[in-house]
């Protein structure tokens, strides 16, 4: 009996959410590792508030899964604690954002945090492979 061993991949996805032209826009930098075989999503985000010129960072994890809808192949869903930027108070903001992603992984999605949702903003990345086991 033979077996087939299927192909499974973790790509490092590093990008942004959000409007860059807009100088008033919120922007979400992430640097992410997904797993689609095990389909999780960790990582790290920095979020830059257009408005007040702050940036918060922190971790996130979340999950990946295969999509068959238009030219979209795979939505991410990814959520976190992020600290303030204020070392003497100890304030974590949810964060929770959402990726609908086309082959090459660019795509369209929409985030939240510190109470205020920003959706349908564009999402732009690259890939870079880690691995592949046949």
């Amino acid at each position: 009996m033979a077996t087939t061993a299927l192909a499974t991949e973790t790509v490092y996805f590093k990008g942004y959410m959000g409007f860059p032209a807009n100088p008033l826009g919120t922007i979400v930098e992430f640097s992410l590792l997904v797993d689609s075989d095990k389909h999780t999503v960790t990582g790290n985000v920095t979020i830059t508030d257009g408005a007040t010129k702050e940036s918060y960072s922190g971790r996130v994890s979340g999950t990946t899964y295969p999509a068959g809808y238009g030219d979209i192949v795979r939505l991410i869903n990814i959520t976190g604690s992020i600290p303030g930027s204020n070392p003497l108070t100890p304030i974590q903001f949810p964060f929770e954002a959402n990726m609908a992603l086309k082959a090459d992984w660019d795509g369209v999605g929409g985030f939240s945090f510190s109470g205020k949702h920003h959706g349908d903003v564009e999402i732009k990345g690259s890939i870079f492979k880690l691995d592949a086991a046949k």
